[in-house]
């Protein structure tokens, strides 16, 4: 791979704690050209597993075709189309339209899509046939779906590490009812044990029918439905209904969360239900030399596990060693994490349709 100023990489990803941008001024410092698109997820989008109504909502993607108005917007708002490689992670505009688009211009151009959200939270199968490589973070999706399996990144701090620990436990990420009722949980336990916590939970989007009469109306009819009872809390949430000091109504800034988990000695990692690829929270704490503690249990099978940094719990029934969390450890870091750090991930990445 040619690697020169003249080389152009689409970098196509979504919005996410503003590590888009840390992965595109990582780029640029390898000396690429790029351009990036966010991969946003848009109106009565169909590929979340749990989405309701999926067939009326691929019949308003077919009628009314808002990946191309998206996509035919983005590309006016970057005049120069010219590109060597695109750089998709997750599918969420990626459509046919958008490859004829690019080869058009690009006929030459290769393609490589990450995934670093489970097949069990999105179905991206139709997508796949696109790209010249697929790479998922997911061991298990790997071998459901034949594709390579290859571990998130994590990003080097900017940051001294001898900074002072100023918390005992951390985890910042979107609200999910399984979360809040974890983290309600872990901090009625820590009440009493002296520990001082970091924790930030902020509301998913608002989603179609975010709205106050058919809030009512789900509450009136009592039903027995999962659906209802996680709209019925993400509703409460993000109106303000459900309070804890823990939730904020937006996002926090990338750099504040990486000075938070810096002073932190555990940090907590809270993966979504049926996930087993290593969230970016967890690379990046063993990367760090941080403990941690995880409901994701796949993790005692790798060959870096080690008992004293890193405890399991049980989503259902989390019992958390507190004197553990606030005895302070070091440890070393482990030879797995080195080819993570983001520069080096990224040239793996880009050498990836090659291989």
């Amino acid at each position: 791979m040619n690697n020169n100023p003249a080389y152009r990489i689409l970098l196509l990803m979504p919005k996410f704690y503003g590590i888009e941008a840390e992965i595109k001024l990582s780029l640029e410092h390898l000396g690429y050209d790029v351009t990036w698109i966010e991969n946003k997820s848009l109106t009565f989008d169909y590929h979340g597993v749990r989405s309701k109504l999926k067939i009326l909502r691929r019949i308003y993607f077919l009628i009314f075709t808002p990946q191309i108005r998206y996509i035919d917007k983005q590309f006016k708002k970057n005049e120069n189309s010219k590109f060597d490689l695109l750089i998709a992670i997750n599918g969420f505009v990626v459509c046919s339209y958008l490859f004829k688009k690019l080869k058009k211009q690009n006929p030459d151009i290769h393609s490589v899509l990450y995934l670093w959200d489970s097949f069990s939270m999105f179905n991206w199968t139709s997508e796949l046939k696109y790209f010249n490589k697929v790479l998922t973070f997911d061991k298990d999706d790997s071998v459901r779906y034949n594709i390579e399996y290859k571990p998130n990144f994590y990003i080097k701090p900017d940051l001294e590490l001898g900074l002072e620990e100023k918390y005992d436990l951390f985890f910042v990420g979107k609200y999910s009812p399984d979360r809040l009722a974890m983290v309600d949980g872990i901090l009625d336990s820590a009440e009493n044990s002296g520990i001082n916590s970091f924790i930030r939970l902020w509301p998913a989007y608002k989603i179609l029918f975010h709205n106050s009469f058919v809030h009512w109306f789900l509450k009136k009819i009592n039903c027995n439905s999962l659906w209802i009872e996680n709209y019925l809390n993400n509703y409460g949430v993000i109106e303000g209904i459900v309070k804890r000091e823990y939730l904020v109504t937006e996002s926090i800034d990338f750099k504040e969360v990486r000075y938070h988990f810096l002073c932190s000695n555990v940090i907590l990692d809270l993966p979504f239900q049926r996930q087993t690829g290593y969230s970016h929270r967890l690379i990046e704490a063993l990367a760090n030399g941080k403990k941690v503690i995880t409901t994701n249990a796949g993790i005692k099978n790798e060959e870096f596990f080690n008992a004293e940094q890193i405890h399991i719990i049980n989503l259902q029934n989390p019992e958390i060693d507190f004197k553990w969390v606030k005895k302070r450890s070091n440890f070393s870091i482990d030879k797995y994490f080195q080819e993570l750090e983001l520069s080096k991930w990224l040239k793996l990445l880009i050498n990836a349709e090659a291989a």
